[in-house]
């Protein structure tokens, strides 16, 4: 039982903590985890992963390698 309520005050502890964060920060917004729209991702040169397999397949129906079948 002890384990349960200490478990649950550390709990409890870090979800205020991140909640006063979050009201405190200057936008009070969530920090954008998305890669399609983090801007960090962006200058790294990181694409969101549809964005990408949209590139891919673009790619494979104009552009055959020698190791690709032709259809």
């Amino acid at each position: 039982m002890t384990v349960f309520l200490l478990t649950l005050a550390v709990l409890a502890l870090g979800i205020t903590g991140m909640s006063i964060a979050l009201i405190i920060r200057k936008n009070g917004k969530f920090p954008d985890s998305s890669i399609g729209r983090n801007k960090n991702m962006k200058d790294r040169g990181i694409r969101c992963p549809n964005q990408e397999e949209r590139n891919l397949l673009k790619k494979e129906k104009n552009e055959h390698c020698s190791d690709c079948r032709q259809t």
